[in-house]
């Protein structure tokens, strides 16, 4: 009996190690990422609070994340490279500011303002 317990005990640790080893991300480190305060850090200077951008972001071409024609056309992964690389003298690139997990949490703030 004392063995089976081992067994058990050591088997579901090796299928959560497994499981967190091939997602990529920690399990713990996808849920401490808090999104919305990230962009709030550094997104809302030039694309507002709610999705639509400052005159600052105006004057530098930013999107307006609330329109749903853009939201519909956009993918996550054009979200994600824009926010990697930005654009030249308009928007600085993120990649060495956040992390990749980061910049992948961002995108659910973004498609939020779409759904407003």
């Amino acid at each position: 009996m004392r063995k089976t317990g081992i067994f058990a005990g050591i088997s579901l640790a090796v299928i959560g190690g497994t499981v967190t080893f091939f997602s990529g991300m920690p399990a713990s480190k996808a849920a401490d990422i808090d999104a919305k305060k990230l962009f709030m850090t550094h997104c809302k200077t030039c694309h507002g609070e709610d999705g639509h951008p400052t005159d600052l972001g105006l004057g530098l071409g930013a999107r307006e994340f609330a329109n749903a024609e853009w939201q519909a056309k956009t993918t996550d992964e054009q979200i994600i490279k824009q926010i990697n690389n930005g654009t030249p003298e308009k928007m600085m690139p993120f990649k060495e500011k956040l992390t990749q997990d980061e910049i992948k949490a961002l995108v659910s703030v973004i498609r939020s303002f779409g759904k407003k």
